[in-house]
């Protein structure tokens, strides 16, 4: 018989980190060799801000949508848990998934009625926003209500035994992998290329405003750039009018949403994250994995555990907007540096492949089904 396996989200209808985390685990889970009879996956979206999932799951995978229009998390507490809950008993699910902070606290709450073994996946970082009394009540609540968490990185790790005083073994690190649609799509670096690129949502977290910032800064020292920035979201409006205010219409390129990003990573000199905070970003990993040098700030959680600073690229005290002009300059200046940096951006993937990540989240399963 096959293991039944839900992954719950707060709304499968919007693009981020974590819904292509969880498409990605899904469908792959789901590609498991029919003959062995495996998995039956089911995913389940709480809320659905959009008409249609925002990532392609494999034929065969259950999807299933609550409520099928934008709610705030009041109204999901009150109307989605008792459907949650039925649905779940309904398809005999044994194992469940909740993925991001929201679904943790969201559907844990209704799901602690449930007796199956429940996993609360935590695609941010506990100390970005540990500050933040709600969210950080979000993410007490979520762990607690599941008998396991995953997080994505070693200071994640650390700080939910610290912070919340977990039990020993009960949380543990699995990494994100670099999809293989990125690696097979994968070129050569191009070394005479002044292109920056980044990629993400137009959300307060991702840094669009900081961006904005350090190409004002960048401006100064140089008008000879091209910044590419790919995605879509709530402020994209208010960067795009930044970006007139400042004059930089020439230089940062607003390239809206793509369903081709893996194409997107070629052609560019280096990739820039200016986010105020991550998890373990995905495309920091894309890029490495097209050989770009990388920049960044080093924020509490994600960066420094992929970038090795001055080696395949660098990493900036978080937001200081005017260093990251100056190090940016300073890669579009020397050619040898950006290509040393690219040499060695393309180490140590494997710490990130996908069969030896894959192989451990079979374990979590095959340990939580069969406990």
């Amino acid at each position: 018989m096959k293991k039944k396996i839900a992954f719950v989200d707060f709304d499968m209808s919007i693009r981020g980190g974590g819904q292509q985390v969880l498409c990605n685990i899904a469908n792959a889970l789901a590609d498991e060799d029919p003959n062995q009879e495996k998995y039956e996956i089911y995913v389940i979206s709480l809320i659905h801000e959009k008409e249609e999932c925002a990532y392609g799951l494999r034929e065969g995978i259950h999807y299933y949508n609550i409520l099928p229009y934008k709610a705030r998390i009041r109204e999901v507490m009150s109307r989605a848990g008792k459907d949650f809950r039925r649905y779940c008993v309904e398809q005999g699910i044994e194992l469940l998934f909740y993925v991001g902070v929201y679904a943790g606290f969201c559907a844990g709450f209704p799901g602690r009625k449930l007796d199956i073994p429940k996993v609360f996946c935590d695609h941010g970082a506990l100390m970005n926003q540990w500050k933040d009394k709600v969210v950080r009540f979000m993410r007490r609540r979520g762990s607690r209500y599941a008998d396991r968490t995953v997080v994505l990185t070693r200071q994640s790790e650390k700080a939910y035994y610290e912070r919340f005083h977990c039990k020993p073994g009960r949380v543990i690190t699995i990494y994100n992998w670099i999809d293989d649609v990125i690696l097979d799509a994968a070129g050569d670096y191009d070394a005479e290329s002044r292109k920056i690129l980044t990629a993400g949502r137009f959300s307060r977290e991702k840094g669009m405003d900081l961006l904005v910032d350090t190409a004002v800064a960048l401006k100064k020292k140089t008008k000879d750039f091209v910044w590419e920035v790919y995605g879509d979201g709530e402020l994209w409006d208010e960067i795009n009018r930044r970006i007139r205010e400042e004059g930089l219409e020439k230089n940062v390129k607003l390239m809206g949403l793509t369903d081709e990003m893996e194409r997107c990573y070629r052609g560019h000199s280096m990739y820039v994250l200016t986010s105020y905070r991550e998890g373990l970003p995905l495309v920091l990993l894309e890029a490495k994995a097209n050989h770009l040098p990388l920049v960044s700030f080093d924020i509490v959680s994600g960066p420094g555990e992929i970038i090795e600073d001055g080696t395949d690229g660098v990493l900036i005290p978080p937001y200081d907007t005017e260093e990251m002009a100056c190090q940016i300059y300073g890669l579009l200046c020397s050619q040898e540096k950006r290509i040393r940096m690219s040499e060695c951006s393309g180490r140590n993937l494997e710490e990130f492949g996908k069969e030896k990540i894959l192989s451990q989240w079979r374990a979590l399963i095959e340990d939580m089904v069969s406990g």
